[in-house]
């Protein structure tokens, strides 16, 4: 049962969600590929965390189902953050964030199969001006349009373990429940990694500052804000709490313009697909509230 949400919620919620904001900025300063990043960054998470849980302790053990599940989530989010940063990789932050904004309209397709309760005409109305932003920007930005196709996957899985995740916020703790999806996550991306690791490939092993920029991915992005969210889950639901990470793309593209400089701007029916993308999903909860009062 979820607890009526206080103002310093809403806060929390927002300052994590500038912290998500330059997540896809810091994976785009770090000079190894996006597979290095994931998986450096769930080990230093994993680790973190397993000295939290010890020093506290609290109990490890969960069910074999539930395990189960949070193991095939941990993939989920192997497979969100390797799209996000691979989208950044091949073409840029903006481009990156503007798929990922899909998120919240994934939500509110796969939350209702979650729940198994019908999805509304309203969502299915959304859902094709979502296509139409995304249409503009395309037609746009052409020549990047590996990066929209990754960004708009990294959020379709967003949406996925969100979703699942918050299955389980009032029964098992935040912290649990990131440790064993960070192991599964880990374990995945590393039997890949090893491959082209063993082999001497460029960008499997971070160099410099790219320690210093996982490290912040892992500490501050993900041992706070990520395990922050799930514990939020408790008082917003998750269509709530992805509707507020739509402002990610708003707070990232004007922090990568501003870091990045020229090679972040983009064509003027680049915003404004941009612009129709945000509102749209934005105006499901107020379209969906005035539809029950009719």
């Amino acid at each position: 049962m979820k607890t009526a949400p206080h103002l310093l919620d809403y806060f929390k919620i927002h300052f994590i969600v500038i912290i998500y904001a330059f997540t896809a900025i810091l994976g785009n300063a770090t000079q190894a590929n996006a597979l290095t990043i994931v998986f450096v960054r769930c080990v230093i998470t994993a680790i973190s965390l397993g000295l939290i849980i010890r020093f506290t302790k609290k109990k490890i053990r969960v069910s074999t189902p539930v395990l189960w599940v949070w193991i095939l989530n941990g993939v989920f989010i192997a497979l969100h953050w390797l799209l996000f940063f691979g989208a950044a990789k091949v073409s840029t932050v903006t481009m990156c964030l503007a798929g990922l904004s899909t998120q919240t309209f994934w939500t509110s397709l796969i939350e209702p199969i979650a729940k198994k309760v019908r999805i509304s005409m309203i969502e299915v109305f959304l859902g094709l001006l979502v296509i139409v932003a995304l249409i503009i920007i395309f037609s746009v930005q052409q020549a990047q349009w590996l990066g929209l196709l990754m960004g708009i996957g990294s959020g379709f899985f967003g949406a996925l373990f969100s979703v699942v995740n918050g299955q389980f916020t009032n029964t098992h703790d935040p912290k649990l429940i990131t440790l064993y999806e960070m192991i599964a996550a880990g374990i995945l991306t590393g039997i890949v990694w090893s491959f082209g690791a063993f082999e001497g490939l460029t960008g499997y092993f971070p160099i410099g500052l790219d320690w210093l920029w996982i490290g912040i991915l892992a500490l501050v992005c993900t041992v706070y804000a990520y395990t922050e969210t799930i514990h939020l889950y408790k008082v917003f639901s998750v269509f709530s709490i992805n509707l507020v990470i739509t402002l990610e793309p708003v707070y990232g593209i004007i922090l990568a313009i501003y870091i990045f400089g020229s090679k972040e701007i983009m064509h003027p029916g680049f915003y404004w697909g941009t612009v129709l993308l945000v509102l749209t999903v934005m105006a499901h909860p107020f379209l969906k509230k005035s539809n029950k009062l009719v």
